[in-house]
């Protein structure tokens, strides 16, 4: 073989080589699979009472939040004596939520005298309470008629329903 033929040779199989060697080293990928789960929590959708209540005549009609659980409110009316006579209590009610709106629905308006009592309830604008936003309710109690041979009691419920709204 003469010297051009064995250095055509060499270099044609340098360059194979070369070639074999870079197509078998290439990149490589590196893969992480796994689930993710997210959980939901009640500590992080808080609505509660705060403030004081706003009442219309505090000789008529006393409002307190329940100091061990703001959820929860008392509205207690007394000194009605004439047909149509009525008291409001006003309560503010605040989405103590960091990042969830609450929007606030009437469930339940009710009481167990009807036929003295009337019981009506006003949420306030904006009934979308957003995140540390607050917005009031106002509660009336409304004597349908004059009361002859002795008092007449009832007991008062309303319920507002604060639903999780993602903002």
């Amino acid at each position: 073989m003469n010297k051009k033929t064995v250095v055509g040779v060499v270099l044609f199989l340098a360059i194979v080589l070369l070639a074999v060697g870079f197509a078998a080293i290439t990149a490589v990928n590196l893969v992480i699979t796994g689930n993710t789960t997210a959980t939901p929590s009640q500590e992080n959708f808080k609505v509660v009472f705060t403030g004081e209540p706003e009442t219309s005549d505090p000789g008529k009609v006393t409002a307190d939040i329940n100091e061990g659980d703001p959820t929860k409110a008392t509205m207690d009316v007394s000194g009605l004596t004439a047909k149509d006579q009525f008291v409001t209590a006003t309560f503010t009610i605040q989405n103590k939520s960091t990042d969830l709106s609450a929007q606030l629905t009437e469930v339940l308006a009710e009481n167990t005298n009807t036929e003295y009592f009337k019981v009506d309830t006003n949420i306030a604008e904006p009934t979308l309470v957003t995140a540390n936003g607050t917005t009031k309710v106002t509660v009336t109690v409304t004597l349908l008629k004059t009361p002859i041979s002795g008092n007449e009691t009832g007991t008062t419920t309303v319920t507002l329903k604060a639903d999780p709204v993602q903002p």
